[in-house]
């Protein structure tokens, strides 16, 4: 960013803290698998007889009345502190020695879960209700939900939170790909790959779900509601039953499932907060750590911070956190963001980089253009900046009419106060008039040069 403009220096700095408080938090919902994996070695499995109040009094210990509890956050939970350093210390492992380590650790972590949520689909479509859980998941049609801006507030923020556009992470790794390699296929790959197994995993859920409002006899819309953000823990320990004689086995690996799942995000998100460290040490005329050291302290310093969300208290502030930094700043850092590159990086400038970095491979002599093209310039220029500020815009608003989630005022002003000090962060250096320091797209040695191999 600095390089695009000085002034975006600090936008860049509120982004990489932006990302460490969300990955401070994510590390701790990748550790609630832990309980679960553990426990699904007992027999019985020890939340057979209430899933929910399971998760709630037995994994969270959680306080019943928020409002008449002793003040604080209650103390430290040391399951969840162990989970945590756990899931701290498989990360640093995974990223400290190298690429081929991470490489050969995202393999196992990638293709075990489709495997597993096929199985876990084709099992919960065959129990009762299953069919009312899947009717609900796709037939259940309301085009005024439409126009509903909640709705599709929360969309944004779920493909955002998916896909990771917003965190650094695609430009961090952008830097580890081949000089020539068709960047924009690997996009559509990923993108459509994460929908579609978004899209099959809901098909498992729902048909869980449609089981346990048959067994409780409530509604499905009910029971699903009824969840909250621990409905993935519920439903899949829920489910687990149903295997018979398996169940156990079943468990533990799914709940492995669940694990690996978040790994692989919380693989890409650290190895992107190490590389800001290492690039912002250089900047400042360090010298740059050796990849064990720098990982260390990131995954470290990740513990630590992640600690308070292992308190009684913890899960409470982890949602807070989340919809404050992971949601409503997420959409308004991907704003400015669609502003920079529209002002200071351009159309004509990210076409010529995508035909550079596309140019000679197979079946592409010239490189790669963006197609369809009308409607990429449309999400470049119009969609993206107007849907990420008017949902931003709105969940704002929103807030400050109705207080988030019914909590304390308390805990609210601890959002409230997190969001404001991330601000502040992002207009640090906007009073910096330098101009910016990339050359003009005429002036390019890459575009020129390439230009030249071509003719």
């Amino acid at each position: 960013y600095n390089k695009i403009r000085p002034r975006w220096l600090s936008f860049g700095f509120a982004q990489a803290f932006m990302l460490f408080l969300v990955q401070s938090y994510f590390s701790m919902i990748i550790a609630y698998t832990l309980p679960y994996i553990a426990a699904s070695c007992q027999d019985p499995l020890p939340w057979l007889d209430n899933s929910e109040d399971y998760w709630k009094k037995t994994v969270l210990n959680k306080f019943d009345d928020l409002d008449n509890k002793a003040a604080g956050l209650g103390p430290i939970q040391p399951k969840l502190a162990l989970s945590l350093f756990i899931v701290c210390c498989i990360t640093y492992v995974s990223i400290a020695f190298g690429k081929k380590v991470l490489a050969q650790v995202t393999y196992v972590t990638v293709t075990m879960p489709v495997v597993l949520i096929i199985i876990f689909v084709i099992r919960t479509a065959f129990l009762p209700g299953a069919g009312d859980g899947i009717q609900f998941y796709i037939g259940k049609f309301e085009g005024k939900e439409l126009l509903s801006l909640k709705v599709w507030a929360t969309a944004l923020s779920q493909i955002l939170f998916s896909l990771s556009p917003g965190f650094g992470t695609a430009i961090t790794y952008s830097s580890f790909a081949k000089p020539k390699e068709d960047v924009f296929k690997i996009c559509m790959i990923v993108a459509v790959a994460n929908s579609v197994f978004s899209i099959i995993g809901g098909f498992g859920i729902f048909a869980m779900v449609g089981n346990m409002a048959f067994k409780d006899g409530v509604s499905v819309a009910e029971k699903a509601k009824a969840g909250g953000p621990g409905l993935a823990f519920i439903v899949i320990a829920e489910a687990m039953d149903s295997f018979g004689v398996f169940k156990n086995f079943m468990s533990v690996l799914f709940f492995v499932m669940l694990l690996t799942l978040g790994l692989d995000s919380a693989f890409a998100w650290t190895e992107t907060l190490v590389s800001i460290m290492d690039d912002t040490m250089v900047m400042k005329g360090y010298k740059r750590l050796p990849a064990w050291k720098s990982s260390l302290i990131v995954s470290t310093a990740l513990f630590l911070v992640g600690l308070v969300y292992t308190t009684r208290m913890g899960n409470e502030v982890l949602d807070v956190v989340d919809h404050y930094v992971g949601i409503l700043f997420l959409l308004v850092i991907c704003f400015i963001e669609s502003i920079i590159f529209n002002i200071d990086f351009g159309w004509e400038r990210f076409e010529k980089a995508l035909q550079s970095a596309t140019r000679g491979l197979v079946g592409l002599p010239e490189g790669r253009s963006l197609f369809p093209k009308y409607l990429c310039r449309l999400d470049f220029h119009f969609t993206v900046p107007v849907m990420t500020f008017g949902l931003a815009l709105y969940t704002f608003v929103n807030d400050l009419q109705t207080p988030y989630g019914g909590y304390p005022s308390g805990l609210l002003a601890f959002g409230w106060t997190l969001l404001a000090l991330f601000f502040a962060t992002m207009f640090v250096t906007m009073w910096k008039t330098e101009p910016s320091q990339l050359p003009p797209i005429e002036e390019d040695e890459k575009f020129k040069i390439e230009e030249e191999i071509t003719a």
